[in-house]
């Protein structure tokens, strides 16, 4: 199954403002209750201090951390989508890049989700590890906004049903050159299903001298009047000719030494779609 690669971007200014924004809620809930809890709401209230910035800091990366050991963790294995998991972190100016290789089954319409519920995973988490010296009630409610951030991301990679293909193989072949000679009135034309009898391709043999070689030309059909790929493979039942793709991806047939042999053209997907010719290579 093919793979493509998404991207995550963890933003690192918008996770400590975002962890900032959260704690300052409860200070000033608890000065507004209680002038005498000041200086408490100023420790609660994830500020610019150093120390702050440096727990920030440490909750942050510490975090983004753990969200790629989350995605290895739940997100690979036997029917999941996610066929390597991180593949690939990078830093840069602020922003964490998380690269994911993804099955080509994952829908695409959730690239966005996926991103933005990583984003709140770690932000989540940096509140949760910020409360939990200190109230182990407010911890609580961060830790579970961080394990439903979690399993939003893994509803993303559910499965979709895989996709119908979106092109046709060949139902006929009609070939072109070489055209067979013309044919006797004594000998039977191909019969409804395509198949020349032997005794027309003996009586009337394509002629190529040794060491030539002639393109074989044919014209596909597909279902519906639509346009099929090109699986053609070709066989020779004798080897005096060998059959070649050139170099521009046509096949051709290089007379190799005299003789007689029958070739045939038909589709790799469908055993019905085949057709012959004769061809006799003279000294």
């Amino acid at each position: 199954m093919p793979d493509k690669i998404i991207k995550i971007q963890i933003i690192h200014s918008l996770a400590r403002n975002s962890a900032k924004n959260e704690t300052f809620q409860k200070g000033v809930v608890d000065k507004a209750v209680d002038q005498k809890l000041v200086v408490a709401a100023y420790h609660e209230q994830a500020g610019n201090e150093p120390y702050h910035e440096a727990m920030l800091g440490r909750y942050l990366f510490s975090q983004i951390e753990r969200l790629k050991t989350l995605f290895a963790d739940y997100l690979t294995g036997e029917g999941n989508l996610a066929e390597d998991a991180t593949i690939d972190s990078t830093e840069t100016d602020g922003v964490t890049d998380i690269l994911l290789s993804v099955s080509d089954r994952f829908n695409n319409g959730f690239v966005k989700t996926l991103a933005r519920l990583a984003q709140k995973y770690v932000e989540d988490r940096m509140v949760y590890l910020w409360w939990l010296p200190v109230s182990k009630e407010f911890a609580a409610l961060y830790e579970k906004a961080a394990e439903d951030d979690l399993q939003g991301i893994i509803r993303c990679f559910s499965k979709k049903a895989p996709q119908a293909p979106t092109y046709d193989f060949p139902t006929a072949i009609t070939l072109r050159y070489p055209l067979l000679p013309p044919v006797p009135a004594t000998v039977p034309e191909a019969d409804a299903s395509g198949t020349v009898p032997a005794q027309t391709l003996f009586a009337n043999p394509f002629i190529i001298a040794k060491g030539d070689s002639t393109e074989i030309s044919y014209t596909l059909t597909g279902e519906n009047g639509r346009m099929p790929i090109d699986d053609i493979i070709v066989r020779c039942d004798n080897a005096c000719c060998k059959p070649c793709i050139t170099s521009n991806g046509r096949w051709s047939l290089k007379a190799e030494k005299a003789g007689f042999t029958v070739v045939t053209l038909f589709s790799r997907h469908n055993d019905n779609v085949h057709a012959s010719f004769a061809v006799r290579v003279t000294p």
